[in-house]
């Protein structure tokens, strides 16, 4: 008899979403490589299988019984590597192939959370694209299912076993220990710290291009942020006044949002990871949102406004452990539609590097005598109305904007972009200055609107 697990609130919460948009991929995570050199697909068939079998998540169906969103473990891991020839294929062709593979959307009641495609050009020549649904990992969990895949690939290539770190304890625990935290003294603590922070809050709203969907689609679009020249200015500036630079850039981010929505108050997500030690090695999605509430008047600086966003974020990772939507008042819709995220990926980044802005591939690494190097691709476009994402590495501070274009034109999320670059770069030079003497608007755009209206 096929055992039910149950689901972790994260779970349960991109199960709604999964259902109210069930042809989106928003929630794929997707990371396409290039392998080049003497690939053996049979192999690499046998390391995918040995990755499923080893984390029950990525074995596993999601359905509901009796009306409940559960994971059901299978034997047999419901993803096979597919080998799709395509000779002759073009390099943009190979890789819009592969595009397409990794925004198609799962059926997780029949296929799971995982696919594996693997584009052969030639012998020596592939694309191979990877997706996992968010309802099965988290970006650590990335990390792990390419490092084991290819730890299998070269184990088995060699008739050994792959030197891996043991599981620290089954997903299922995590989860009985998530729904039993509510009911003890900490996790009463972890109540009354969210009832504070979001009675009386309101979902923070853009004015939006288009009417807002009666059913969110989840499609999307993503702006690039060009902040590599900013990266050591930020550092030092957010140094200067005691800070981190992520409330800092976040700082910048929820200034411009009061400055377009006109509104006092901001209310914007983020994600958190709720890994304990016991969680390290182990397939799943370990996520909790916090929400960042922060209010701003005139006299309001980068500095003030990123030690109050500070302060939130590390009070909001000791109380990470409840689910801040179980303390929410009753209310409609979503909370949280505009969220900024910190991705910590060193562990994927050092054996995958990612490619520089403005390249298409990465450094490549070297694997059992095959090239392998990271592409560049858009991720998990429109799981909310505009998603800030950054990422500091190797090439310095790398940011997109992630839009649902049911909302947005792109021109619109362009002008947010640049608009918080410009609030970057005042809090760069002196995050002691209000953030109402920021012009939201730059001279050369102002010069245009006053032209439009020059007849009137």
């Amino acid at each position: 008899m096929t055992p039910v697990r149950q689901l972790s609130a994260a779970q349960r919460s991109l199960w709604t979403a999964y259902r109210m948009a069930p042809g989106g991929s928003a929630y794929n995570m997707i990371l396409t490589l290039r392998v080049r050199g003497p690939l053996d697909t049979g192999l690499l068939g046998r390391a995918v299988e040995q990755v499923a079998l080893r984390h029950e998540v990525l074995r596993s169906l999601f359905d509901e019984v009796d009306g409940v969103p559960v994971r059901l473990p299978q034997d047999t891991p419901p993803a096979r590597l597919e080998v799709v020839d395509v000779p002759g294929a073009s390099e943009e062709e190979l890789r819009a192939l592969a595009r397409e593979a990794n925004q198609r959307p799962f059926v997780l009641e029949r296929e799971g959370p995982l696919r594996v495609v693997l584009y052969r050009r030639t012998e020596g020549d592939f694309a191979l694209s990877t997706a996992a649904h968010h309802i099965a990992g988290d970006f650590t969990s990335y990390w792990l299912l390419l490092s084991e895949l290819f730890a299998f690939y070269r184990a088995l290539a060699a008739g050994e076993e792959p030197a891996l770190a043991p599981l620290s304890r089954p997903y299922e625990e995590y989860v009985a220990d998530e729904a039993a935290h509510p009911d003890t003294p900490a996790g009463q603590r972890d109540r009354a710290y969210w009832s504070g922070i979001l009675t009386g809050a309101t979902a923070t709203e853009l004015a939006t291009d288009r009417p807002r969907p009666a059913v969110p689609r989840h499609r999307g679009g993503t702006v690039d942020l060009d902040l590599a020249p900013l990266s050591d200015d930020l550092q030092r500036a957010a140094k200067s006044v005691g800070v981190r630079t992520f409330p800092l850039l976040v700082a910048a981010y929820q200034a411009v949002i009061a400055g377009w929505t006109g509104e006092g108050e901001v209310l914007i997500g983020t994600p958190a990871s709720t890994r304990t030690r016991f969680d390290r090695t182990v397939f799943g999605c370990y996520l909790n949102t916090i929400p960042v509430r922060t209010r701003t008047g005139s006299g309001t600086t980068f500095a003030s406004l990123a030690a109050e966003t500070g302060r939130q974020l590390l009070q909001g990772m000791r109380h990470a452990r409840l689910p801040s939507v179980e303390a929410r008042p009753q209310g409609r819709g979503p909370l949280v539609r505009m969220g900024a995220l910190l991705l910590q990926m060193d562990g994927l980044d050092a054996e995958f590097p990612q490619p520089a802005p403005g390249r298409d591939e990465g450094e490549p690494a070297r694997f059992c005598g095959l090239s392998v190097t990271r592409l560049a691709e858009p991720n998990q476009e429109g799981q909310l109305d505009l998603m800030l994402t950054l990422h500091q590495g190797v090439h310095g501070l790398v940011g997109v904007l992630t839009y649902d274009s049911d909302l947005f034109e792109p021109q619109t999320v362009e002008r947010f972009a640049r608009c918080y670059e410009r609030f970057l770069r005042a809090a760069a030079d002196d995050p002691g200055r209000a953030i109402g003497e920021v012009p939201l608007t730059a001279e050369d755009d102002l010069e245009a609107l006053l032209a439009l209206g020059g007849g009137w």
